[in-house]
């Protein structure tokens, strides 16, 4: 459930970097960073979620919700995870995806089911960039028309994904106790 929930947040993730525009140069200097090798994908899609993980929800939110309510520590935790990712392109999206992997840290006390939403979502992002260049973005790898049904479907799936979360979490908890 956890990855089919991730896989419903990349569209809404991806239309909020658009929300401010990357210029020209700037998005030169990411395609020259980002090297198409075996080493690169294994950091993009291994060692951030796993590094990132253990720091913003195994470290930090961790010890922030020891001390704030669970709203406020996962908004400061999400804050965070979006502020170290340096540039407004990426921290948009990554603030978002911070708070739902804030609130699934909170549900399962758990950092495993982030890495794999982490993963999930920078996996998704490394197939996208061995795109050819105008296919690289979703919305015109599927034309306007599908991609704004597959938002939509994207935004219901997501929410009912979080819904199951929620409630098979809280029936794990039950027996628990």
């Amino acid at each position: 459930m956890i990855i089919v929930s991730t896989l419903a947040l990349i569209l809404p993730l991806e239309q909020a970097s658009s929300w401010v525009p990357m210029p020209k140069a700037v998005q030169k200097f990411f395609e020259n960073s980002f090297t198409k090798d075996v080493f690169s994908v294994i950091a993009l899609t291994v060692a951030a979620p796993i590094m990132e993980e253990i720091l913003c929800r195994g470290i930090i939110l961790r010890g922030l919700l020891k001390n704030y309510s669970p709203c406020n520590a996962i908004l400061i935790s999400a804050i965070f995870f979006g502020a170290i990712h340096l540039n407004p392109w990426q921290a948009i999206p990554a603030f978002f995806g911070g708070l739902f992997l804030g609130w699934v840290y909170y549900k399962t006390r758990s950092i495993i089911p982030g890495m794999i939403i982490h993963a999930t979502i920078n996996i998704t992002a490394t197939v996208l960039l061995f795109q050819p260049r105008d296919q690289q973005d979703i919305s015109n790898l599927l034309g306007t028309h599908y991609y704004i049904i597959a938002f939509i479907f994207s935004i219901i799936v997501f929410t009912a994904s979080c819904a199951i979360i929620n409630r098979k979490v809280s029936i794990i908890s039950e027996q628990i106790i």
